[in-house]
């Protein structure tokens, strides 16, 4: 009898011992998407507080010697250039008015017979075999087949301004010493929201943005990259980083300080005017030159509006990419303030008038139907306005053809010369 009681007891430890981690294992998930992804990849909740944009501002304090609470440095920005920028590496995001900032870089090589890294068909920078799924950084071995390849071996490129996924030390690569690099962030949550009703996002999750949101951002469910390279945090995804760090805080925080060093402007779309403003100073190009339409400018009626209950679902779905933009919005500031705040609101006043005297001179009308309009000016979406183009005067032209065409004419322009430069 003692013999089976004792055997009773040592079972009833037994399964008492197996049972307790089952039940000590078991915890909620943090509501918090950005919390949820420091657990995932052992970050510790300490750093997720940290401003980088203050960090940066004290080290620089502490090397120029000063104490932390002395006044950050406002002495203002000297003009620097003497010479118009011939070389320029942008980084195109997606929809962030970036087709507006490549218009007016592809309208000003065009004009100094500049060498763009394209290939021979086609309008993005993807791998050869597949140039439309970005799904690896851009690499300088893939344009090496191009019919111009010998010329430019000789003249060098001018100008890298194409959708890719950006490697900054492949496109230096092919763009050599001088250039300068910019790019162009944009709030994510309306990045997104134009992402997801422009890409038509719907056809892929069958449900509209709100109830993606409910199905999908608040239950957590795995989401797929549309077409393999759109989706969450699009705008670091852009810009090099891939699935494995894209929601990592210690990687994307590097990654931020990186661009910090590789790229000359990074401008703001909500700050569109001061962001041309500065890359009209950066690039040492006339005010004149940065004069530009609205392309791919989504109708009233195709921009979905999000709910504050929404909008704080994506912003916390979306938080690496607010540490990316909510970093160069204040470097922005910075930059503002350094160049001169008086000095760059005349010169968003000239710009203004500049661009009022180009769109009372090329522009016709503005078109809903741009079915209407010659191929060369149809937009690749039927959701965005277009302008019709007063083509009796050639500088026109090129302030509203549409993104491909433009891209299309700058590739046969790019064949004459390499025919030219062969004989």
């Amino acid at each position: 009898m003692i013999v089976f009681v004792s055997s009773l007891l040592l079972m009833s430890l037994s399964l008492s011992s197996q049972q307790a981690p089952t039940q000590l294992s078991i915890k909620p998930m943090p509501e918090n998407h950005q919390l949820a992804d420091a657990i995932q990849h052992k970050v510790a909740t300490k750093d997720l507080d940290v401003d980088l944009h203050e960090e940066k501002t004290r080290k620089k304090e502490k090397l120029a010697g000063k104490n932390q609470d002395h006044e950050t440095d406002t002495k203002l920005i000297q003009p620097t250039c003497t010479q118009p920028v011939s070389k320029v590496g942008f980084m195109k995001t997606h929809k962030t008015a970036s087709s507006t900032i490549q218009n007016i870089l592809m309208r000003y090589g065009m004009n100094s017979d500049w060498n763009f890294v394209m290939y021979n068909h086609g309008s993005h920078l993807g791998p050869p075999a597949s140039q439309y799924s970005l799904t690896r950084p851009f690499s300088s071995s893939w344009i090496k087949e191009v019919p111009w390849h010998a010329m430019t071996e000789k003249q060098g490129y001018n100008i890298f301004a194409l959708h890719t996924k950006w490697d900054q030390g492949e496109v230096e690569r092919v763009l050599g010493e001088g250039a300068k690099y910019v790019t162009i962030l944009r709030d994510p949550v309306d990045e997104f929201e134009s992402l997801y009703n422009y890409v038509h996002f719907e056809n892929t999750f069958h449900m509209d943005l709100d109830e993606f949101v409910a199905f999908y951002v608040q239950t957590r469910r795995p989401i797929p990259r549309v077409n393999t390279y759109l989706g969450r945090n699009q705008q670091l995804w852009d810009l090099g980083m891939d699935n494995e760090d894209i929601n990592n805080h210690e990687a994307v925080k590097l990654k931020i300080k990186q661009m910090d060093e590789d790229f000359d402007l990074v401008m703001i779309a909500e700050d569109f005017d001061s962001s041309l403003v500065l890359l009209s100073d950066v690039l040492c190009w006339p005010l004149q030159n940065m004069t530009s339409l609205k392309l791919n400018a989504r109708k009233k009626s195709k921009v979905q509006e999000l709910s504050k209950e929404v909008r704080k679902t994506l912003k916390d779905w979306l938080w690496a990419d607010y540490m990316l933009y909510d970093f160069f919005k204040k470097e922005l500031e910075h930059k503002k303030n350094s160049f001169g705040p008086k000095k760059v609101k005349d010169n968003i006043e000239t710009l203004k008038n500049l661009t009022a005297e180009v769109k009372a001179e090329c522009v016709l009308e503005v078109v809903k139907n741009s079915q209407t309009l010659q191929s060369d000016f149809v937009p690749w979406s039927k959701d965005v306005l277009a302008f019709k183009i007063d083509e009796t005067k050639d500088f026109c032209k090129y302030f509203g053809i549409s993104e491909n065409h433009f891209i299309d004419h700058l590739r046969d322009l790019q064949m004459d010369r390499y025919r030219s430069w062969s004989l």
